[in-house]
């Protein structure tokens, strides 16, 4: 007998009541917060109902765990400086010109200003060719991350063969473990630092505990699932951009709130200098305006520099290859707390 769906309404929630052939009442809260009611095809609405606000305490208890646990599936713009988190390490985003890289994307790692990724302006140009591109870098760096790493994992269970991959069609969980085709993790898992990863495999595998369970929960929240908004009007050599959208490009909060905690942008609200958790708590976070921090000062005091053959020489703004000069505003200027911006200083 085919599956039959019809939708009730049980107090506040809706209910979906699907028949089938089974003869027993059954009911789940999916990963999407539905409450299902499983049974025959006898199943009234009286039956549902009923069975429902027996077990009305658990479904609220499994829909505020949902509500708590589920991903804030951030919004990323393909706009230089927007950060993405690779094994714990926060890579900054730089479109390359075409004549400049022929890969789509390439990825360099513990540079003297960090580490970036390289996109081709043409990829960033489509977004879903960007977002691909994107998923299967992650994909790729989570499969080198298991072939070191799996070996040791394996040692501690019982299967010392086991088989782990990296899948791309995984939606609405992390990981999957079956007895024969083995371990499937999410690729978005390989934003993950190494440590975090190691313990949701150890969780999957009920393997011992090695990193803080709250931690893990609270990093795979913040998990950037492919969500992107494309550039505009974006130059090559531009560092940092006004957004699009209005969010912050980093940790994508809306403009009147704070910043996420792991939030590059953020300015320490005590120093102006970048917040790295440099006091205790949310003491010193800064809330997101809309512009990136400087972008107004910059303007105001005309701080702008552009390449040169002996590097980079003060300009006008409406010069060719214009950009803000962000060692100028720092050198010349002054961080006022109380006034949450740069104060240029007088002459001396």
């Amino acid at each position: 007998m085919a599956t039959t769906d019809r939708t009730i309404r049980v107090g506040t929630t809706n209910v979906t009541i699907r028949t089938s052939n089974r003869t027993t009442l059954g009911l789940t809260v999916t990963q999407h917060g539905n409450v299902i009611v499983h049974g025959p095809p006898t199943t009234t609405d009286v039956d549902a109902t009923a069975l429902v606000n027996r077990r009305c305490s658990w479904v609220y208890r499994q829909l505020a765990h949902l509500a708590k646990t589920a991903p804030d599936d951030p919004l990323k713009e393909l706009v230089p400086g927007t950060g993405f988190d690779v094994l714990g390490r926060r890579h900054r985003l730089r479109i390359a010109p075409d004549s400049d890289q022929n890969e789509p994307l390439i990825q360099l790692r513990g540079t003297p200003t960090g580490s970036w990724l390289y996109m081709r302006r043409s990829t960033a140009l489509k977004t879903d060719e960007a977002r691909r591109t994107l998923i299967n870098f992650y994909t790729c760096t989570g499969h080198e991350w298991l072939e070191v790493n799996l070996p040791q994992i394996a040692a501690n269970t019982t299967n010392r063969n086991l088989i782990a991959t990296f899948s791309t069609r995984m939606r609405t969980t992390w990981t999957r473990h079956h007895t024969s085709r083995g371990l499937t993790l999410h690729w978005a898992t390989a934003q993950l630092h190494p440590h975090l990863l190691r313990e949701l495999i150890h969780r999957t595998l009920n393997l011992h505990t090695i990193a803080n369970t709250h931690d893990l929960n609270n990093a795979l929240r913040t998990l950037w699932l492919g969500r992107l908004t494309p550039p505009e009007n974006t130059h090559p050599r531009t560092h940092f951009t006004s957004t699009t959208s209005g969010h912050c490009p980093d940790c994508s909060a809306s403009p009147g709130t704070f910043h996420a905690d792991r939030c590059d942008i953020a300015r320490c609200a005590f120093t102006g200098l970048q917040r790295a958790h440099c006091h205790p708590g949310s003491t010193c976070n800064t809330v997101w305006t809309g512009q990136i921090p400087g972008q107004a000062e910059y303007t105001e005091y005309g701080f702008y520099c552009r390449p040169s053959p002996g590097g980079y020489e003060p300009c006008n703004a409406d010069d060719p290859d214009a950009i803000h000069d962000f060692n100028r505003l720092y050198h010349e200027c002054r961080w006022n707390p109380a006034a949450q911006r740069m104060i240029l200083q007088p002459e001396t």
